[in-house]
């Protein structure tokens, strides 16, 4: 759920995906800040408890108080600034201010890859204040920064997050130990961030493509594995069944979200007012190519990129699998390669109503998930971290990415991703 917590950290986050446009005119060929904070599981879910809310000491209190250590900023914002862009980021604590600089790698300028950045961030009668913004050689005046900010804010797709945030900040402290941030969460504040997390698909169509799903797992035979195609086949058959005046990108976006909650056995029910939510389905494991992990990969990375965060699912994928490299199973490209068919599932789902039309009609006659996920079974897997950097030295490599070329020639050799 999205929490004020969470919308801080975006608010904070704004600006940096607007310096995109920047990108050509301050970008160099190194990164400023190398990437000491390979996440792993502990740091992650310390990372989801902060986002999320559930890091306040008293989670039933309406004024919470927050107090995070320059560790647990550290992780928080490589966490987050990661789900958008491939990047490193570092937090100096000091008394009554911070330092945030990160290295953002850029898709699109091979020249000059790394766009690095820095501010300030001081508090100043009570209100937070930016000072010291630095655009790779670039550094913007003072008494510019905060106006500078303000600006791109104001006309962000993120502004929504960013006012919630500031409506329910109550203080914010800052120490050589601590970041301490106190705020106000009530039933109100939280039905307004349920509110921008369900956005991209009415409430209305999550609705009715859940009762459809439970329509459909009640026909299934128990004795059968569930497979992911008959979900989505069924649901998106319902959608051309629908009036043709609905929106086929949200009808898509819900369809995608409904049966990415289920096959994750995450409740449907947290996106709804109290009282009003959907019927319950009853879980059953949902496979692909006779694994439950390749669906819950692609289903996932599907889900995300629906609500308008393909960079973060891409790049989620990419660093689960190396810190299960690490400290788990170890590094596949497998699930790697279900991470990246779900996101370009995903992009013909939504991108324009002509390709959401047309993915309706195909996947209402599918009849195997073969038409949106190739067989990658001979792919490595459970690749540890020795072996891994043997082979492949890092993410970057020849090697690393001739292997990501086949995967997604695979990917687009699929039926539905023809022609497109």
């Amino acid at each position: 759920m999205l929490t004020v917590v969470r919308l801080f950290f975006f608010a904070l986050a704004t600006p940096l995906l607007i310096l995109f446009l920047l990108a050509f005119y301050v970008t160099d060929k190194h990164p400023s800040v190398e990437n000491h904070w390979l996440l792993n599981s502990q740091d992650i879910n310390r990372a989801r408890l902060i986002l999320n809310g559930q890091a306040s000491p008293d989670p039933l209190a309406t004024l919470k108080t927050l107090r995070l250590e320059k560790k647990d900023l550290n992780i928080a914002a490589n966490h987050l600034l990661n789900q958008y862009f491939n990047s490193a980021a570092q937090v100096h604590l000091k008394e009554n201010y911070f330092r945030f600089e990160g290295s953002i790698q850029l898709p699109f300028n091979h020249l000059n890859p790394y766009l690095n950045f820095g501010f300030t961030l001081s508090n100043q009668n009570d209100q937070p204040t930016i000072s010291e913004l630095t655009l790779g050689p670039l550094t913007l005046p003072n008494d510019h920064a905060n106006s500078f900010l303000e600006g791109l804010i104001n006309h962000s797709d993120l502004n929504q997050y960013y006012l919630l945030a500031a409506r329910h900040i109550h203080t914010l402290t800052i120490t050589r130990d601590a970041f301490i941030l106190t705020y106000y969460w009530t039933p109100k504040a939280y039905a307004a961030a349920q509110q921008l997390l369900s956005h991209s698909a009415n409430l209305e169509a999550l609705a009715f493509y859940q009762h459809h799903l439970v329509q459909t797992l009640k026909h299934h035979d128990p004795n059968w594995r569930l497979s992911l195609a008959t979900l989505l086949q069924a649901l998106f058959k319902e959608s051309l069944a629908r009036a043709s005046d609905f929106d086929p990108i949200k009808e898509n976006q819900a369809i995608i979200i409904v049966t990415g909650l289920y096959a994750l056995q995450q409740n449907i029910a947290a996106l709804f007012p109290k009282n009003a939510a959907p019927e319950k389905a009853k879980y059953l494991p949902v496979f692909m190519y006779q694994r439950v992990d390749m669906a819950k990969h692609f289903i996932s990375s599907a889900m995300l990129s629906t609500v308008n965060n393909a960079a973060f699912s891409q790049r989620l994928g990419q660093q689960k699998e190396l810190h299960d490299g690490t400290v788990g199973k170890g590094f596949s490209f497998i699930d790697l390669a279900a991470n990246r068919a779900g996101i370009r599932f995903a992009k013909a789902a939504t991108d324009s109503v002509k390709s959401a039309r047309r993915l309706q009609r195909i996947m209402a006659q599918i009849t195997s998930y073969k038409a949106f996920m190739p067989d990658v079974r001979a792919l490595p897997e459970n690749i540890k971290a020795p072996a891994f950097k043997r082979q492949y030295h890092s993410t970057t490599s020849t090697a690393y990415r001739q292997q990501l070329q086949l995967i997604d020639h695979k990917i687009a050799a699929c039926a539905i991703y023809q022609g497109r």
